[in-house]
This record gives structure tokens, sequence and C-alpha cells, in this order.
């Protein structure tokens, strides 16, 4: 059950994940996934988007999917009613011979595009597939619209773009960017 805390502070729990968001956080995160590998990218995704972020779950088959909806739920809630942010952001972040460019909208309309394909099935202990669910249920939870392309030779390089890209793309959306809901219908 989502609580709200007060602007800028969201936190989310169930049986089978928690996250807490503060928005006007420095960047510190502390990550419990049952993968090293995505708690390194949702460290990234912390520092790059200057939130500070606590996100846990039970290790199974649906973690990935459950921990993005615990971030995105918690997101939802430190965001309120979306008064007074930019709500659109979009970064391009560069890693060695990889890329990746990530727009988003903090609508109230979730919707995910991709466009990229990593080379080989696990990197590290994560499996590669696993990151369009995470960002799916990320997406629908935060009613955001994400568009993500990435490309490259180095399937870590890619995925760790894709988080730092999406970072910086919520730190820009989420700022304080004036007064009233960023809408011509008045609500998100």
């Amino acid at each position: 059950m989502a609580k709200r805390n007060g602007r800028g502070l969201g936190l989310f729990r169930d049986c089978r994940a928690q996250a807490t968001v503060n928005l006007d956080g420095s960047g510190q995160a502390k990550a419990a996934s049952g993968s090293g590998f995505l708690d390194h990218m949702l460290l990234a995704l912390a520092r790059t988007a200057n939130i500070d972020l606590v996100a846990e779950s039970e290790e199974g088959l649906w973690r990935a999917q459950t921990l993005g909806r615990a971030i995105g739920l918690a997101l939802d809630d430190a965001l309120g009613d979306r008064s007074g942010i930019c709500r659109y952001g979009s970064a391009s972040v560069p890693m060695d011979e990889s890329l990746a460019d990530v727009a988003l909208d903090f609508s109230g309309r979730p919707y995910l595009i991709v466009s990229g394909e990593f080379r080989g099935e696990r990197i590290g202990d994560f499996e590669a597939m696993l990151l369009e669910p995470f960002l799916e249920e990320l997406s629908n939870a935060a009613g955001m619209t994400v568009h993500i392309r990435f490309y490259g030779e180095n399937d870590h390089h890619k995925m760790e773009c894709i988080f730092k890209a999406l970072g910086l793309a919520l730190r820009q959306a989420a700022a304080k960017g004036g007064a009233g809901i960023p809408s011509t219908k008045g609500v998100i």
C-alpha cells in the first residue's frame, strides 16, 4: 500500500517488494534485488537521477517485474499530482561503443517502447530479457511514457547506458519547473 509522505517522498511495500524514493535526495541507493547486476543498475539509476532509492525484493521468477512495480509506485507516490514538475525529460548516455537514448513523459498514460538488442542471454547474474518486463512495470506503475533506443557491442555497457540515461531523464522530468500541473487540461 502506498502512503503519502510529503513532496518528493514516496513509499511502496507489499509482500514481495518494497521501494522508497526521495526525489530531493543526493543519489544514494541501497538495492537488494537478488541480482548483483540489477543492484548495480539501480545504483547507477539513483546516482544519475540524483534521487535516494531503497529497493528490495524477494528472490524468485518475478523479482524484476515486482521490483519495477514497487519503484514505479513509490515514484508515483513521490510525484503526487505532478504539480510543479517539468514533466518531460530526455537524455543520451554513451559508454565506450554503446549509446542509449531515453525520452519520458510523466503523462499519467503509461507506455513503453524499447528499440535495441542484447547479444547474449545473461549479463552477469541478470537475464537480459528481464529488462523489458522491469521497465514495463516501472512505466505502468509510475504512469509514464518511456521511449528507449540503444545500440553497441558490449551488453553490460548497453544496459548501463539505459539505466543512466533513464536516471538523467527522470531527474529532468521530476525537477521543479513552475507552478501548477504541467498540462493544458489541468490534470495528469
